[in-house]
């Protein structure tokens, strides 16, 4: 949650009625899509494909909101 509040209190203002609740979810949304459109997450998909690590390998296999929240604590 901490990671997402700023990007949650500016999607809250720009969209009031939704609760801030819901704005979470919406900047989590638009983190996963931002990371498909420029390709970022699914070159980091290759790349752990690419591991020698069998156990690197098999997180190339999680879905895409699943990588990105093992990004997300990584990053917090």
């Amino acid at each position: 949650m901490a990671f997402y509040r700023h990007h949650a209190r500016a999607a809250t203002a720009q969209y009031p009625h939704r609760g801030r609740r819901a704005m979470f979810w919406a900047a989590i949304r638009d983190d996963v899509c931002t990371n498909l459109d420029t390709g970022a997450l699914p070159l980091f998909r290759r790349r752990l494909e690419q591991s020698e690590s069998e156990q690197v390998r098999r997180i190339a296999t999680l879905t895409d909101v699943r990588l990105l929240d093992l990004l997300t604590w990584a990053i917090a």
